[in-house]
């Protein structure tokens, strides 16, 4: 007997897989679960069985999950939880309670994971009774970082003193493998860089929506007065705010806007730059000149060479 695979059925389907106390059955002639027992069985007709998943199976979901976040202090709490040897899925949620915007996209990840699992599983049994395959991938139903998150323009008088807090921290976390003068010495660097065109400076700031900063990214004429060069004079993300996209949504924000105002060469300089971020920059046509990141908004960066 045929049944269809509903958005209902589906969410029914993959919160069922997770409860091990419980067996549960889809019965095609309602296209509901129904739990197992004396007077209900899996017959392969109307009574089919669920995909198999364990324990094991939601371990690896966790393990995927954290081996993917780029947020470090979320990802060495995670992982600790995850080797702790006894617990390990009630240290998993503590742990994600005290990360409130990492346990929203756990519980997004999960989801979607199980549905494709769900879908994949369904594809098969339409090839048993002779069907097409569906796609298995389900949609995009909602923007993490649109719902936690306000984007705005860069003001110099409402927002420096949190951008210079966001430029210490880094400059901290950059020096922390080093010594206390490093981080000291990026961070006088960095300040400085960041002070060169104060009153020329536009960007833009991310906040969470109770006004908290999250992340800024900033540029400025170079040099001065220049219509056509302009130097990021900072990209900073709050420190527990890292690896949700923040870097990238403000990245992409401040190169349409430089494109949008005729702008033709961007610079990154004297800045530490993760190999994450080195990627992003790859992706956006940026290319590494000595030390320096160098974008030609409008032409072939092949002429400088």
């Amino acid at each position: 007997m045929v049944f269809e695979l509903t958005d209902a059925l589906g969410e029914a389907i993959s919160k069922a897989l997770e409860n091990q106390d419980k067996k549960f059955l889809v019965d095609a002639k309602i296209s509901a679960l129904v739990e197992e027992g004396q007077n209900v069985s899996p017959d392969g007709d109307r009574f089919y069985e669920l995909p198999p998943w364990d324990s094991a199976d939601g371990f690896s979901l966790m393990e995927d999950f954290v081996n993917g976040l780029h947020s470090p202090l979320a990802y060495t709490d995670l992982q600790a939880a995850l080797h702790s040897g006894k617990g390990v899925f009630r240290g998993f949620k503590d742990v994600l309670k005290r990360y409130p915007l990492i346990e929203r996209r756990w519980h997004y990840f999960k989801s979607r994971a199980l549905l494709t699992y769900v879908n994949g599983w369904y594809n098969s049994l339409r090839e048993s009774w002779g069907l097409e395959k569906l796609d298995s991938e389900p949609e995009e139903t909602e923007d993490l970082l649109q719902d936690d998150f306000t984007f705005c323009e860069y003001n110099s008088n409402e927002d420096r003193q949190d951008a210079l807090a966001l430029l210490n921290q880094a400059a901290k976390d950059a020096g922390a493998d080093i010594s206390g003068d490093i981080a000291g010495a990026f961070a006088s660097l960095w300040q400085s860089q960041f002070e060169r065109n104060e009153g020329e400076q536009k960007g833009f700031v991310c906040r969470t929506f109770d006004g908290k900063i999250a992340g800024c990214v900033v540029w400025s004429p170079c040099p001065k007065k220049s219509s056509a060069s302009f130097l990021i004079e900072g990209l900073f993300v709050e420190q527990n705010c890292r690896g949700l996209g923040i870097a990238s949504a403000l990245f992409e924000r401040a190169i349409s806007s430089l494109k949008a105002a005729g702008a033709q060469w961007v610079i990154i300089a004297n800045t530490f730059i993760p190999d994450l971020m080195q990627g992003m920059l790859n992706r956006s046509g940026f290319k590494k000149i000595g030390s320096t990141w160098i974008a030609d908004l409008l032409g072939d960066l092949n002429a400088l060479q």
